[in-house]
């Protein structure tokens, strides 16, 4: 079964566009079953418009929270603003409430590329400020690290770091994204899909495995007992008596010949009294350090 991969992504002027549908392309090519989504728009056109943003795509959904419970994995996209995602990705993020109070996003995968106006517009500090909404939901980052050939190449402006791609756009918006940023995301979302691939084809093993296990005649751990340990071990309502003492009628008396090199007979067993209203007290306390009564511990 291939892993359940949604790229989704939000865009102002189509940098974020391009870069998306190149990791869909990559994550595809890795055998996931992959779905493009865009989060949704908080902006009316009159606002976008003053904006000179490009018009919204009709080809790709808006995504819901709901949808996020859907996929294994998601590789997300958005611009940077102010080293940090945008209002509309933020606003998203915090309609999770209802899966993060469920547990449903926990132990699925994730990714970020973005986009900034130059090298340094906070493309790393994006991806790191997003990472808590990873952790509260137990949410698993996976990085791209330097594994992408075109992160190390200093011929000419190449957007993009270890912790994902991303695109340079110029402070209008007037560069497009370069052929080698097309090929980090690529990069990026082959790899991501590999790793959760992985993931999804290990759990799937563990449970069929588990689900033999359940049907098969006898329970796992009795066949890692054997039979004649287990008759060893079995016990009997005798058995669990402390210590038994025949009665001095039916003690055999040692031959003459060898009483004089018996043992000496061993001490009388004492019994040990009952335990006091104050013992009982005191092993009843919990540890003192978390709030326990001191009266409860002997000093």
């Amino acid at each position: 079964m291939p892993a359940k991969i949604a790229v989704i992504y939000y865009s102002t002027y189509g940098h974020v566009r391009t870069l998306a549908e190149s990791e869909a392309k990559g994550a595809k090519e890795a055998g996931a079953d992959v779905t493009i989504l865009q989060f949704p728009e908080t902006l009316n056109e009159e606002i976008r418009g003053k904006m000179h943003a490009a018009p919204l795509s009709t080809e790709h959904p808006t995504v819901s929270a709901a949808d996020l419970e859907l996929y294994d994995g998601f590789l997300l996209g958005f611009p940077t603003r102010y080293g940090r995602a945008p209002a509309q990705v933020s606003a998203f993020f915090d309609q999770t409430g209802g899966q993060w109070a469920r547990g449903a996003l926990f132990s699925k995968f994730a990714g970020v590329f973005t986009s900034s106006a130059s090298q340094h517009g906070g493309q790393e500090t994006t991806a790191l400020t997003t990472i808590p909404f990873f952790a509260h939901h137990g949410i698993s980052y996976v990085p791209i690290g330097f594994a992408a050939p075109q992160l190390t190449d200093l011929s000419e402006v190449v957007g993009g770091s270890a912790w994902g791609a991303a695109g340079v756009a110029a402070g209008d918006g007037s560069r497009a994204i370069s052929e080698k940023e097309t090929a980090i995301a690529k990069f990026q979302g082959k790899s991501f899909a590999n790793l959760v691939n992985t993931f999804v084809a290990g759990k799937s093993a563990l449970a069929k495995e588990s689900a033999e296990a359940s049907t098969a005649e006898e329970p796992i751990a009795a066949k890692a007992i054997p039979a004649s340990a287990a008759a060893a071990t079995t016990t009997t309502a005798a058995d669990s008596t402390p210590y038994q003492v025949e009665p001095e009628a039916q003690q055999k008396p040692l031959p003459a010949s060898t009483a004089t090199h018996s043992a000496p007979a061993a001490p009388a067993l004492i019994p040990v009294p009952a335990a006091t209203a104050n013992n009982a007290k005191k092993s009843s306390g919990g540890f003192f350090c978390c709030g326990g009564k001191s009266s409860n511990y002997d000093s």
